[in-house]
């Protein structure tokens, strides 16, 4: 034994078996892959390979014919037709029927075999009927083929263009002509149907528009009759010429067809317009009867539930705005052009719109629902929003509208109406009218007592001031230099400006009140004792040029 050499069972010898063994697998196994046949290729369809002779397609090659392809057939066809072009006489296409097909012939001349193979994919066309349409082709295209040689029919032509060119200047001319003169007669019908209408109704500017809609709309269609001649007139220039005639003649056929499929996209969707009318006739129907429902509730002939004059309004909104929407959801299937994609993606550009900006929309819709259904604050209330102090006019789905004594109106957004404290002044004593705060600060050498007494007694001789519940103060604060007193009385007015003017009133009636008895007020800061007590003499109450209310 070696001394290098190692037993039959030891580890590095098991492990090099180990490695050619692996080794062997894998060689076996790219073998039999590379043996393997390719998987089988799904059949291609055949290549099309149209026969275009001038600028006409005559057919279109697809199948092959034995071991010519759909391309060498359409090439030795049209070196057949070359060749039958040049020396044909008569120009006779015919069609008889061969193996596997049909041969298209003219003059006795074979030029090319239809096969059942030509027709694409899914086509219900029969062999017949794709070598009758080839033949009428083969046929048209000898015909413009002599006449491109012919120089006399060029010329023929070309008058009949520049005849056309001269009937479309003068149409032209027609057409703007009666253009403006439909526009001044019915400028001037317009003008006198307006100026016999009453002021009232007429408006300022309401002439002025109609005789601008009119105006454009006999220009608009101006230009669409002038745009509908010039269409027809190329047509007409280019169907002259044998290398141009096949351009025209698609120029006709594309707008004949967007007119047959317009006018069968109109007929189509008359059945759907009608029964979204129907749906749109229903929900105004329902909201009519819902909005006379409400209206009876508002004017306290009726109560359903939670339904009163407070609530109705906004209900009648709400109603009226989920029938209007389900409507438009019913509808929306029946609407013409409902299912195409450009509506679908206008849709959801919309869609995506109002969900991104009526987001704060939505919040004061919910808003004032909620200040209406939890009746936070009725109309004809006088309340206090922030600094905002007025009687609600309305409750809105939006806005909620304060009017103040001295006459302006808030709009507070719904959302801020709900989200701050509101004091309401309507509902602190029961019966009509409000209740009246004034709040003065007195100095601590003056008696509380005596403080108290000149409040009530000013309140009882201002006029307006209810005796029941009777008025009386309270000291709201006890401050570093002076006591804050509160005159809390109940006022018998119930609109804001009648509770202004009693609000001033009483004021004025303290002042009086507190001259007539020689006690200063210092509001709203006190600082120190004034050499002189700041006062008015009752016999300078009247000064200049004040009167007295007996005097003239």
């Amino acid at each position: 034994m070696m001394p290098n050499a190692h037993p039959a069972g030891c580890p590095c010898h098991l492990a090099r078996l180990g490695s050619g063994w692996l080794l062997a697998w894998c060689l076996f196994l790219i073998g039999v892959l590379l043996a393997l046949p390719p998987p089988a290729r799904a059949a291609e369809p055949a290549a099309a390979a149209p026969l275009v002779i001038g600028t006409r397609t005559v057919h279109v090659f697809r199948a092959p014919l034995g071991a010519l392809t759909a391309a060498e057939r359409a090439d030795t066809a049209r070196q057949k037709i070359a060749r039958a072009f040049a020396t044909a006489s008569e120009g006779w296409t015919s069609v008889a029927a061969q193996e596997g097909g049909l041969m298209v012939a003219i003059d006795g001349q074979p030029l090319f075999l239809v096969l059942p193979g030509d027709g694409p994919e899914g086509s219900q066309d029969s062999v017949a009927s794709m070598a009758n349409q080839a033949s009428h082709a083969v046929q048209t295209a000898w015909r413009e083929s002599r006449e491109e040689r012919d120089p006399k029919a060029n010329l023929h032509a070309a008058a009949r263009v520049l005849g056309a060119l001269v009937a479309l200047v003068a149409a032209l001319v027609l057409i703007w002509k009666v253009s403006r003169w439909l526009r001044d007669a019915v400028a001037r019908r317009l003008a006198r149907s307006v100026d016999a209408l009453p002021q009232a109704v007429r408006g300022a500017r309401l002439s002025g528009l109609f005789l601008g809609i009119a105006s454009r709309l006999c220009v608009l269609l101006a230009w669409g009759l002038s745009g509908l001649v010039l269409f027809i007139t190329l047509a007409y220039g280019l169907n002259q010429f044998a290398h141009t005639r096949a351009l025209g003649e698609g120029l006709l056929h594309a707008f004949s067809g967007l007119l047959l499929q317009g006018l069968g996209a109109v007929a189509a969707a008359v059945p759907g317009m009608f029964v979204a009318a129907l749906i749109f006739l229903l929900a105004w129907l329902a909201t009519q009867v819902s909005g006379e429902l409400f209206k009876q509730v508002a004017a306290g002939q009726l109560k359903l539930g939670m339904l009163d004059k407070h609530t109705a309004p906004a209900t009648r909104h709400l109603v009226n705005a989920s029938l209007w929407l389900f409507a438009l959801a019913m509808a929306y299937p029946y609407l013409p052009g409902a299912q195409t994609e450009a509506f679908k993606g206008l849709s959801v550009i919309l869609g995506l719109m109002v969900s991104i900006g009526a987001s704060g929309l939505v919040g004061q819709i919910a808003s004032g629902v909620i200040l209406v259904y939890t009746r936070a604050l009725l109309v004809g209330e006088y309340v206090r929003i922030q600094e905002h102090e007025g009687t609600v006019t309305e409750i809105g789905l939006f806005v909620t509208r304060l009017r103040t004594g001295l006459g302006s109106e808030y709009a507070l957004p719904n959302a801020l109406v709900l989200g701050n404290v509101t004091r309401n002044f309507s509902r602190e004593t029961a019966g009509l009218g409000h209740v009246l705060e004034i709040d003065i600060t007195i100095g601590y050498d003056t008696p509380w007592r005596q403080v108290q007494a000149l409040l009530i007694g000013a309140a009882e001789a201002t006029a307006g001031m209810a005796q029941q519940p009777a008025p009386y103060v309270v000291q709201s604060a006890l401050s570093d230099f002076y006591v804050a007193y509160k005159l809390v009385v109940y006022v018998k007015a119930t609109g804001p400006n009648a509770r202004s003017q009693a609000a001033s009133a009483l004021k004025a009636s303290i002042l009086d009140m507190f001259n007539r008895y020689g006690v200063q007020i210092m509001s709203p800061g006190y600082y120190e004792d004034p050499a002189q007590p700041k006062l008015v003499a009752e016999k300078d109450w009247y000064a200049a040029p004040a009167r007295p209310p007996n005097a003239r």
